[in-house]
């Protein structure tokens, strides 16, 4: 085999590797990339029933978040909907914390047909980490949403929303750079066999 095409392979495999570490990442957003304001809807979501407000400073763990309750009076829902592939588990994982200000909230977080309600989550308590779990039955278009109840004015604070895609052997679903790394390996092993095969001269 050509010493430069040896090369090529090397470094497309570096690649492909690269990018496979990042397999299973269907989504992710920390809010950064939104305009900050009262009453502002992130970039990509849909707010109804209400307003929700994208914060920065000691409201956040780092740039900006989003205050689950607006500045209208009346707390909204913050939605997105992805299409999804049935009978795989995916996992809705976010950080969220109690509000800045007082009181406490009560939020209810929903995955398709999956859902966790934080009871009583009390003013100034601390980012937390949290999953949640959905297997579609089909494919189809599924909502991860955000509801903080109440209309004050004061919400809990929601950060980092990511989904990663699992399957029930490996963990994380194959991404096309982990099959593009396979096919890279699978010719090499052809242009080494055919190198071998071809009578010397």
């Amino acid at each position: 085999m050509k010493p430069r095409f040896l090369k090529f392979l090397v470094a497309a495999s570096l690649l492909a590797g690269s990018a496979a570490s990042q397999a299973g990442v269907l989504f992710s957003d920390n809010f950064d990339a939104s305009a900050g304001g009262l009453n502002v809807t992130p970039t990509g979501w849909t707010v109804s029933d209400g307003t929700v407000d994208v914060v920065s400073g000691g409201f956040c763990l780092a740039g900006r978040c989003i205050d689950l309750d607006g500045s209208s009076g009346n707390a909204g829902v913050l939605s997105r909907t992805f299409a999804l592939l049935g009978g795989v588990e995916y996992v809705l994982s976010f950080d969220l914390a109690g509000n800045r200000r007082s009181g406490i909230d009560d939020v209810l977080v929903s995955f398709g047909s999956a859902s966790r309600f934080f009871d009583d989550l009390a003013s100034n308590s601390p980012y937390t980490g949290y999953t949640l779990n959905f297997t579609p039955d089909s494919d189809g278009m599924y909502s991860i949403s955000f509801a903080n109840a109440g209309g004050d004015n004061v919400g809990a604070l929601l950060e980092n929303v990511v989904i990663t895609a699992l399957d029930g052997n490996q963990g994380e679903v194959p991404e096309p750079a982990s099959v593009a790394l396979a096919g890279l390996g699978l010719a090499a092993l052809y242009l080494t066999r055919r190198k071998r095969a071809k009578p010397n001269s």
